[in-house]
């Protein structure tokens, strides 16, 4: 009861949300739609009304200032008629020209009755006539003795009527205007008139455009000529300052352009229209506030708002409406989705007779709820048959569409069950006889564990042995080393005793030879001495008796000459037995000092190759001991060994007794036939 009343909220809240999203999105949607459309369209509507009015102001300021032209040519025919005046018409006017008395007051006379005429009938502040230098000539109210230099080279350079730039006369408004009189072709002098402001002014206050709009003038210096409010022409304003510094407007004015353009003055926006006055130095400014427009346009977009929103509120109506009719039936069909998510597979489905998708997603989902019913049922019974071993059973159901790999899927489970249940009987077997054999391994490894522990504690014992030994050979080593440092020192020694000793035989040997250069010496005085007596004993045989004395001294002397001879003969004879001897000891000398060189070299090899010795029994010495550790760890590594075969036994105990069980559990799957073997 509790589902349905959740279920009923739900759908309820569904619906709700359904509606409200239809109405809402419709609604944002239209609005939004209304909006975009309501602001082109303001946005249309300015920019259109800009043209609009941009291109009417255009031809209105062109027709106001032609009406303005019209006037001053109505002015300037005025001129005219009193330039054309028979009684103008006089060839003395000029300089260095004189008349009669007489002659010139009937002149200044026909001058007077001309002007006064002309300010009688016409609205003049004054009227007078003045020669070529632009000095009076005759004049009446007033006029000015001279003319303006600029007015007056205008003249001259268009020899016919000729409006002045300003408008200004005498603290007064007025138009100033010139005429030349010709007499047989040639110009004679001028007639200037300064007609009143109100003719000027009437023009410009009659054109009345819009609410706020006015007209005036400028001249080409884009000082106001003409303007509703006089004070302005009078205080000489600029187009600068009435267009609040719009450059390109006052330049567009000045140059004699006609066009229309928008500019803002005071923060309000201004539609400007602008025409030169031709014949003039003057240029119409129609100046409009786009203010006084956009009245009609605001009224016209109200209208078309309140349309709008007419329009808007019976499009909802019809929308609601839409939605409503939508709504219900998707509020049948979300109720049964909700039920069918919640396990619900027997609720009927309410068919709806719409014509459309709707009467289509309801029939669907009739289809839909039985063929799940149908589909759960065959998948319900094939996993109970499972469940009680049954591994022969199959779907009886007829599966459509993707369903089919429901069905597919089942057949591939029940054929995988039926290969792994055989898949495990095959493997229970062969885990029975592998723990049978992994029991008989597992005591072979206990033994084995056992010998290698015993092995490695007898290896122990003979490192320990060898290093005992290596401590020994060290100590030998280090005795060695020194007996040869003391042999080398002593050798050493003996060097340097028979370096001294050959340097002693070499210097006997000098001496040897310098005692046979003296026993030549003798040999040689004894030679000459032996012939000494010779002459001797011959001198004494010539002298006879007086001579016996001489001759024994002679005698005497040959044999002491013989002796010596002997003598140094057998000095000679010693000295070079004594240099064999030298000689000898020498070359046994030189022997000795090379052999004890010998000696010295062998003792520092034996030295070197008692370090290296010491070295190498030192290393083998380090080999023994990280030895004796790597033998520990593979003690210990035994002992481990030893532990995990005694308990590798236990568990191949274990091992046999699981796969009796998983045996005794897979035999009560019933497999197919083709699976039995």
């Amino acid at each position: 009861m509790g589902t349905k009343q959740s279920d009923s909220r739900f759908s309820r809240k569904m619906r709700r949300s359904l509606n409200g999203r239809i109405l809402r999105n419709t609604t944002l949607n239209i609005l939004i739609l209304v909006a975009v459309c309501c602001v082109i369209m303001a946005l249309s509507m300015q920019s259109l009304a800009n043209s609009i009015l941009l291109d009417s102001l255009q031809p209105m300021a062109r027709q106001s200032a032609k009406t303005v032209e019209a006037n001053i040519h109505m002015l300037a025919d005025r001129m005219m008629m009193i330039a054309g005046d028979s009684r103008m018409g006089i060839v003395e006017i000029g300089e260095g020209v004189t008349a009669s008395e007489s002659d010139g007051e009937v002149e200044k006379d026909s001058w007077t009755a001309v002007l006064e005429e002309a300010a009688e009938i016409y609205e003049f502040h004054t009227i007078a006539l003045y020669d070529l230098d632009g000095r009076l000539v005759q004049g009446i109210d007033g006029a000015p003795e001279s003319l303006d230099d600029s007015f007056l080279a205008l003249l001259k350079e268009t020899d016919n009527l000729t409006t002045y730039a300003s408008t200004i006369f005498q603290d007064k408004l007025g138009i100033t205007m010139g005429m030349p009189v010709k007499e047989d072709g040639e110009t004679a002098s001028y007639v200037v008139g300064v007609y009143k402001y109100d003719v000027l002014n009437d023009v410009l206050s009659s054109i009345n455009i819009g609410k706020n709009g006015m007209a005036y003038m400028v001249n080409r210096e884009g000082i106001v000529t003409g303007h509703p409010d006089q004070s302005k022409v009078k205080d000489k304003s600029t187009l600068l300052q009435l267009s609040d510094g719009n450059e390109e407007a006052i330049k567009s004015v000045t140059t004699g352009e006609t066009g229309a353009t928008e500019y803002a003055i005071d923060g309000q926006q201004m539609l400007v229209a602008f025409s030169p006055i031709r014949g003039t130095q003057w240029a119409l400014v129609i100046q409009v506030p786009k203010s006084d427009y956009n009245n009609l346009m605001n009224g016209a977009m109200i209208v078309a708002g309140i349309c709008t929103l007419v329009m808007l509120v019976i499009s909802i109506l019809v929308i609601l409406r839409m939605a409503r009719s939508i709504s219900k039936p998707v509020k049948n069909v979300t109720t049964r989705m909700v039920s069918l998510s919640n396990g619900d597979l027997h609720t009927e489905v309410i068919n709806i007779r719409s014509g459309d998708e709707l009467e289509v997603m309801t029939r669907t989902l009739a289809d839909t709820v039985g063929s799940i019913n149908r589909y759960i049922s065959d998948i319900h019974q094939v996993l109970s048959g499972v469940a009680d071993g049954n591994l022969q059973i199959g779907p009886q159901v007829e599966y459509k569409g993707d369903f089919t790999l429901i069905k597919n899927s089942l057949g591939t489970i029940l054929q995988s069950m039926n290969e792994t249940i055989m898949g495990f009987r095959a493997a229970a077997t062969r885990l029975a006889s592998m723990a049978e054999e992994l029991s008989g391994q597992s005591g072979q490894l206990h033994q084995a564990s056992l010998e290698q522990n015993q092995a490695t504690e007898a290896l122990v014992d003979e490192v320990t042995h060898v290093k005992e030994q290596l401590a020994g050979v060290i100590k030998s080593s280090d005795q060695t080393h020194t007996m040869t440092g003391e042999i080398t020192r002593k050798v050493q020694e003996a060097n340097t005793q028979m370096t001294a000793l050959s340097n002693a035989m070499n210097d006997i040997s000098a001496n040897a030879q310098e005692i046979t250069s003296i026993a030549k010496a003798i040999d040689n005085i004894a030679f000459q001495t032996s012939i000494l007596a010779l002459n001797a004993s011959v001198e004494a045989a010539r002298a006879g008796s007086a001579g016996k004395g001489f001759a024994v001294v002679a005698e005497e002397v040959k044999e002491l000459s013989g002796k010596s001879a002997q003598a140094a003969q057998s000095a000679v004879e010693v000295v070079a037995n004594t240099r064999a001897v030298i000689q000898t000891g020498v070359e046994l000398n030189d022997s000795t000092a090379e052999s004890l060189r010998a000696i010295s070299d062998v003792s520092a090899e034996i030295s070197e190759i008692s370090d290296q010795l010491v070295a190498a029994v030192q290393g083998q010495e380090d080999a023994l001991i990280s030895m004796e550790e790597r033998i520990a760890t593979i003690s210990d590594i035994a002992d481990r060994n030893l532990q995990n075969a005694g308990g590798t036994s236990q568990s191949s105990v274990l091992l046999a007794r699981e796969a009796e069980e998983l045996q005794a559990q897979v035999k009560k799957f019933a497999l197919k036939e083709g699976h039995e073997k």
